[in-house]
């Protein structure tokens, strides 16, 4: 029940690179910082790090926004300027606007919010544009087709990493890339006890797992 927009709110924060890491130690797809990545449940340990995991992180994130958009009563650009400099900076902007007889809405609250915030909604409206109707603005893109192309495989507890390439036949650093939030050469073995992987390999992989545990 969110606007597709969201989706495009990784393009913003970090590209779409589960690897980003900014000066402010925000990490992942979504630009998680320590701190917030714990209150929103994304586990960070030797073995993983929850903001950079695909799925926990976009899980957390869309928690965050919903969060905020009730917070913030159904206004979708205050939850998303919040998602950026935190709900207490947005609660700040709107008591200062509504002291001065302005509206309370992203643009009555703008002047009033940090630097950054000012620009982090409309980058996220322009990249909307942009993608609604690119041929309007010069550019062309990509098709993607509207399908899966991964697939969550339980591995039933922690797994070398090597030898999950191996039995999937993908190369290592494919299966780290799905895979983000592994730190290390192994799964956590606290868990999560699953793996993302390309959709024509998960066959192969179960398989190969099975036939391993039977020897």
């Amino acid at each position: 029940g969110m606007p597709m927009e969201i989706a495009l709110l990784p393009v913003v924060e970090g590209a779409f690179e589960p690897y980003a890491y900014s000066r402010a130690r925000a990490s992942g797809l979504w630009q998680f910082i320590p701190g917030t990545g714990q209150r929103f449940s994304l586990n960070q340990n030797w073995w993983y790090d929850g903001r950079r995991d695909v799925l926990e992180s976009t899980r957390a994130a869309l928690d965050y926004l919903q969060f905020m958009h009730d917070e913030f009563n159904g206004d979708w650009l205050l939850a998303i300027a919040g998602y950026n400099s935190g709900e207490g900076n947005v609660a700040r902007a709107l008591k200062r606007a509504a002291a001065e007889g302005r509206p309370g809405d992203f643009w009555g609250v703008k002047a009033y919010l940090p630097a950054e915030t000012r620009t982090y909604v409309p980058r996220l409206l322009a990249v909307a544009a942009l993608v609604a109707d690119p041929e309007a603005h010069g550019i062309s893109l990509p098709e993607v087709a509207n399908e899966a192309r991964f697939a969550v495989v339980e591995t039933g507890g922690q797994i070398d990493m090597a030898l999950a390439a191996e039995l999937a036949a993908v190369e290592t650093d494919q299966l780290y890339a799905l895979n983000a939030g592994i730190n290390r050469w192994a799964t956590d073995p606290e868990g999560p006890h699953r793996l993302l992987l390309p959709i024509a390999q998960v066959p192969q992989f179960t398989a190969s797992l099975t036939a391993l545990g039977e020897r």
